[in-house]
């Protein structure tokens, strides 16, 4: 089946604006701040504009998710800290609002601005073990 015009145009919107969209990131761990929680990482997969393939900038200052651990050995208990090394492979995820209100209070809010899927919103999900 043929597409027309019109449908192989609608096709191509679609696409071009779907390639914009950013959900998540594979990507290597260039530091970690163990103070803050947070990573800066460069995303390993390059990007297309116009034909050519370009390799995307560094995400700063993302946000570190943690699972809380908490570990007993011989009647003590522990917190489990995180430590992230340099090279580390892992994923970013970009949650689809400005979450900066809810992220610093901890509570429902309002978005500052009206930015999705940006790296000013980017978490750090886990190191991934290559291969």
């Amino acid at each position: 089946m043929r597409k027309t015009g019109e449908l192989a145009n609608i096709e191509a919107n679609e696409l071009r604006i779907l390639k914009k969209i950013r959900v998540a990131d594979l990507v290597t761990v260039i530091a970690f701040d163990e103070s803050k929680m947070t990573v800066n990482v460069k995303p390993l997969v390059q990007r297309e504009i116009s034909g050519s393939y370009v390799s995307p900038p560094p995400i700063l200052a993302v946000k570190v998710a943690q699972i809380p651990l908490e570990i007993k050995v011989d009647g003590k208990t522990a917190d489990v800290k995180v430590k992230i090394k340099s090279g580390a492979l892992g994923v970013v995820v970009y949650l689809d609002t400005d979450s900066d209100n809810s992220a610093r209070t901890g509570a429902e809010s309002r978005p500052n601005s009206v930015r999705m899927h940006s790296g000013d919103d980017a978490v750090f999900v886990g190191v991934l073990v290559p291969g």
